[in-house]
């Protein structure tokens, strides 16, 4: 069988590698099918792409990734499904070819994007595992309107192909590599689409080859993949002294939890080459515990002479400007590089804060965005505080940023401030 693997993701700031696509390529391939990965991020003409590769390639189905719905910001949304089932209608219409779909922006609401972007099949979570199955399924004539979703596994061991994919275009323009050393999360954080998702490991070997082929291709800076790196600190160490024992030489940045770290952790990270770590922190009804690690490990990272930004969502339903302000002398006494302060948080159907927030009517004062499309796959925000009185509260302290005014991010907003330091 022959698979076309569709990169639809024309976002450019920062442009990202289709990193699943490439490991969907590996899986089917050693499944003993053909694949051809179209990456249409710097198309001038993606359509005309589209039709020369299947005019040249033949293919029997398609494949396309949904890596985001939007952008998550409020300020400077970017809605993507439009453009992607544009895609996915010139694909069906023209070429009469059917087209599953997956990656990790179908999690939101497999059902609601399927059907959205009028596609035949849709991959729920890591594809690993079920692509496979699903595409054999979606050829023979099954499956249409069908959710596929992988069984549960501690390992992974997906091998990656690259073909088709312009790095050296990717770091002309601002990007940097990416690799993974596992996937899913068993934090339960009200907001998250990926909360309490079964999390399995990649085979350590498998990711410093995985690097060292990227090495090999010019890479030097890298960003991890993880939803946050430290989720098993045992194999964040094991992994690290594999890395340290490679002898590879790389700048790499990198999304941590509060918890699950030490010292030694933090000491091998610096010899491996992290030079930022963004952590990733939320007020949503926390224990004193939670905020105690937090000082642990910004101190850690100090001392360790690893930068540290801090991700903060904050604005629940139900929390006082009182406890707000106890936040923000927090940070201003633990001294992080900077601190990203986000006061609008993105609804999806089933998350728990969105449930909470359809509760109590009172809540729905701070609802933002067409709250009466239940579907809430377009942009829907809750924000219980203004911009102009978190300014106030912020007070022109240069340790606080609030985000959503750009469309950055750490690694290249840190990048560009040392080039100008």
């Amino acid at each position: 069988m022959r698979i076309l693997l569709l990169n639809p993701n024309r976002y450019l700031h920062p442009p990202v590698p289709p990193i699943g696509l490439e490991y969907i390529a590996g899986e089917l391939v050693s499944a003993g099918h053909e694949t051809r990965l179209v990456d249409l991020c710097f198309s001038d003409n993606p359509f005309h792409e589209i039709d020369g590769s299947v005019d040249a390639f033949r293919p029997d189905i398609a494949a396309v990734t949904v890596r985001n719905i939007d952008t998550v910001l409020y300020q400077t949304n970017e809605f993507f499904l439009d453009g992607i089932r544009s895609f996915v209608r010139h694909i069906r219409g023209t070429h009469n070819l059917r087209v599953l779909i997956g990656g990790p922006g179908v999690s939101a609401d497999p059902e609601g994007v399927l059907a959205y972007l009028e596609a035949d099949a849709a991959v729920e979570g890591a594809g690993e595992g079920i692509v496979v199955h699903a595409a054999e399924e979606l050829l023979r004539g099954n499956g249409q309107g069908k959710v596929y979703r992988r069984q549960y596994s501690y390992e992974i061991a997906p091998s990656r192909r690259t073909e088709g994919v312009d790095y050296q275009r990717y770091l002309d323009e601002g990007g940097i590599a990416g690799f993974q050393t596992h996937r899913g999360c068993g934090s339960s954080c009200l907001y998250c689409i990926e909360a309490d998702t079964p999390v399995t490991y990649r085979k350590i070997p498998e990711v410093i080859e995985e690097i060292r082929l990227l090495v090999g291709r010019g890479c030097t800076r890298f960003h991890l993949c993880d939803s946050e790196f430290n989720e098993d600190p045992d194999y964040a160490l094991e992994f690290l002294r594999a890395l340290k024992s490679s002898g590879l030489a790389i700048d790499w940045t990198l999304y941590m939890k509060p918890a699950n770290h030490s010292r030694k952790l933090l000491r091998l990270m610096k010899e491996t080459g992290v030079s930022l770590i963004t952590l990733t922190v939320d007020s949503w009804k926390k224990c004193p515990l939670y905020w105690t690690d937090i000082e642990k490990i910004i101190f850690s990272a100090h001392s360790s002479g690893i930068r540290l930004v801090v991700d903060f969502l904050t604005g629940f339903p139900y929390e006082d400007e009182e406890t707000l302000l106890f936040y923000l002398d927090f940070f201003r006494r633990l001294q992080p590089d900077q601190v990203g302060i986000n006061i609008f948080i993105r609804l999806y159907r089933n998350l728990r804060v969105t449930q909470l927030i359809r509760k109590d009517s009172a809540l729905k004062r701070g609802v933002l965005g067409r709250a009466e499309d239940r579907s809430l796959l377009r942009p829907v925000f809750y924000n219980s505080i203004g911009i102009g009185r978190m300014k106030e509260l912020i007070n022109g302290d240069p340790l606080f940023r609030l985000e959503g005014t750009d469309r950055g991010v750490n690694y290249c907003r840190r990048r560009e401030e040392a080039a100008g330091s």
